[in-house]
């Protein structure tokens, strides 16, 4: 499916942007997204207030995250089946909610651990059923000519939400505005949902299922796994996203420790500690929309994949404040070049009637292990410290990444998506 496009000329570089309905939705996902980040951000540092304990970081990282380990495929069917912008527009909502309700009890004084968690677990829900369903719209948005660019984009958005979300929310926080944090992402998500509103009215083709085809949840499940046992660059891919699931995407749960107890920064350092991983990401997701160009995908996911797990070992010697920022920096930059390559390499191999559910499995091993992971490294933080499992960890995903690397060298249908 191909988006409209727009009159006028646009370089190479934004390319996705001659289609305007993705301009418009961009717009609404970067307001989106800038919340989400700094909610995200703040609630990490309050639990870490509430109970001075890595390990409940951990634990909340575990509750937000289970959602999207249950429910991701799920949400990828959904996509494929459902109207995606009337689906969107209903998740969203129900994001808003959650975020209103976070602020209000911080407000009145009423906000504890439980039910924190209980608010985290409704966020991960809505996260777990939206992602999929987004991310499979991008394509319907600018079609397969222009998937890298518009995927690359979306990442420039995310990670620039990424980059500013967290010193947003450190100021807020420092300035004793804790909820507002929360009153914030509620705004956002009513932004997002206005541009979901404008998508549908003016392009309804984008709100139909492309399933239509009957058929129970076990077949489209099947269908999904001998997609994946065929293309065998597919597989690998995910079992590197998986490895990265469980051992490195956690680290950010550690980064609030890391930067009060080992490093002695207080709530604005920590946001800013945040934001430089943030703009590492940012300029990461710039430089593949400018240079991950087809040819080049398999190139940069292999080399992201092997850096990402390198860089945070490197940040696990940190010793200050600057070099915590730069190393986090290198980090965001190579997690974004092996992320972003990965999910176009994803999309492209997809068959249109899949894509929901490639989306929904890739999220599924992106983020719904994180779970797993956080409990893991909570609870080795607790026992070892910090610096020890943020090395061990990333030590283990780099020996794994070069395995996979190895693998799929040695099988030529991995290089299908290279051509």
């Amino acid at each position: 499916m191909q988006g409209p496009l727009s009159n006028g000329f646009w370089p190479k570089g934004l390319s996705s942007f001659r289609h305007k309905g993705y301009r418009v939705f961009l717009f609404g996902q970067a307001l989106a997204l800038l919340g989400t980040w700094v909610q995200g951000t703040a609630q990490r540092w309050l639990v870490l207030e509430l109970t001075g304990d890595p390990f409940h970081v951990g634990l909340l990282g575990a509750v937000a995250g289970l959602p999207i380990l249950f429910f991701s495929l799920a949400g990828g069917i959904m996509a494929d089946r459902m109207p995606k912008v009337s689906f969107l527009i209903f998740i969203q909502s129900i994001i808003m909610a959650q975020a209103l309700i976070f602020g209000i009890l911080i407000d009145i004084g009423a906000i504890s651990f439980p039910s924190i968690l209980c608010l985290a677990l409704i966020l991960g829900t809505g996260m777990a059923f939206e992602v999929p369903a987004r991310q499979s719209l991008v394509y319907d948005l600018v079609g397969r000519e222009d998937i890298t660019n518009g995927i690359a984009i979306h990442s420039v958005a995310f990670n620039l939400a990424r980059f500013g979300g967290p010193a947003l929310a450190g100021i807020l926080m420092q300035a004793g505005l804790m909820a507002e944090c929360f009153y914030f992402k509620a705004i956002s998500a009513i932004a997002v949902i206005g541009v979901l509103f404008y998508i549908k009215s003016r392009y309804a083709s984008f709100n139909r299922p492309l399933k239509t085809k009957g058929g129970s949840l076990l077949k489209d499940v099947n269908e999904l796994a001998s997609f994946v046992r065929e293309k065998k660059v597919v597989f690998f891919i995910l079992l590197n996203i998986m490895t990265f699931g469980v051992l490195l995407l956690p680290y950010s749960i550690l980064l609030p420790s890391l930067g009060r107890d080992v490093l002695g920064l207080n709530a604005k350092l920590y946001g800013f500690m945040c934001a430089a991983n943030g703009l590492g990401a940012l300029l990461g997701a710039g430089f593949v929309a400018q240079f991950g160009h087809l040819k080049n995908r398999m190139r940069w996911w292999r080399l992201g994949a092997m850096l990402f797990p390198a860089s945070l070992m490197a940040v696990s010697f940190s010793r200050n404040f600057p070099e915590a920022c730069l190393l986090l920096f290198i980090s965001g930059f190579v997690m974004v070049i092996c992320s972003t390559s990965a999910i176009s390499l994803l999309q492209i191999f997809s068959a249109d009637e899949l894509r929901g559910r490639i989306m929904g499995l890739f999220t599924t091993s992106f983020m719904g292990l994180f779970p797993f992971g956080s409990l893991l490294q909570g609870q080795l933080a607790s026992m070892f410290g910090v610096r020890q499992t943020l090395f061990v960890c990333a030590f283990i995903a780099f020996g794994i990444t070069l395995l996979l690397i190895r693998l799929s060298l040695n099988n030529p249908i991995s290089h299908t998506g290279s051509k």
